[in-house]
């Protein structure tokens, strides 16, 4: 991951279109979106939305195509060091270790969160946003369970790599996969949601406890889980 911004292959008017919708949705949420507000907040005639988009439905449909590739790049199944890249992503997606206004896992470019989005930045409301809409609609399902798919599949990768290398032990590279995207996925909702942020909390220290003490080779995770528990270094059996 660079600090330039990832380029999606789009033009440059398409991408100032999906910066203005990336705006205008942490402004005005998914039910009261408009083509008017993204318009306003599109530095170009308003005209040229309806000369790349049909409608309201077919942009967001090319706004989901587009946060989808950006989330996607997050992360590299080739990287040089599986582990790194691992924790670079977990720490992309996870709250910081303090206060959550201050969170701002943004991919590269992206704009700055508006005054009014709240302490979660635009592109994470975005992603929750869209993703509740596959409830009703098959292709924003579609889209997301490929997305997801994906996902898993690239840290099951880097897992297997790891455990190949002798650096994790033998595991369901697959099965713990999973569990990593759920708890950053837990960790995302409650965040946006602002039902339980303390969870968000928990299910830091539980992808940590996976990373630090389960997944590696020669780790103790029954040791790790005792200390947490008590707080002492207990002997306790793994």
């Amino acid at each position: 991951m660079d600090d330039d911004r990832i380029d999606t292959g789009r033009s440059e008017t398409e991408q100032a279109i999906m910066d203005a919708t990336l705006r205008a949705l942490a402004k005005h949420g998914y039910a009261d979106l408009s083509i008017k507000n993204i318009g306003t907040e599109f530095e170009k005639s308003t005209s040229l939305l309806y000369y790349h988009y049909e409608n309201k439905d077919e942009l967001l449909l090319a706004f989901l195509d587009y946060i989808i590739d950006l989330f996607v790049e997050t992360i590299d199944p080739e990287a040089d060091d599986p582990d790194a890249e691992l924790r670079e992503f977990v720490e992309y997606v996870l709250p910081p270790e303090g206060d959550l206004s201050t969170c701002e896992s943004v991919p590269p470019g992206v704009p700055e969160p508006v005054a009014d989005s709240g302490s979660v930045d635009p592109f994470q409301r975005a992603i929750f946003e869209l993703r509740t809409q596959t409830v009703h609609d098959e292709q924003y399902r579609e889209k997301f369970r490929r997305m997801e798919t994906h996902m898993v599949e690239t840290v099951a990768t880097l897992i297997a790599r790891e455990m190949e290398s002798g650096h994790y032990r033998e595991m369901n590279a697959e099965m713990m996969a999973e569990n990593l995207m759920a708890f950053l996925f837990r960790s995302l909702d409650v965040r946006v949601t602002g039902t339980r942020l303390e969870s968000a909390y928990a299910m830091r220290d539980s992808v940590y406890f996976l990373l630090d003490n389960v997944m590696p080779k020669g780790s103790h995770p029954g040791e790790a889980a005792a200390r947490d528990a008590d707080g002492n270094d207990t002997d306790y059996d793994a």
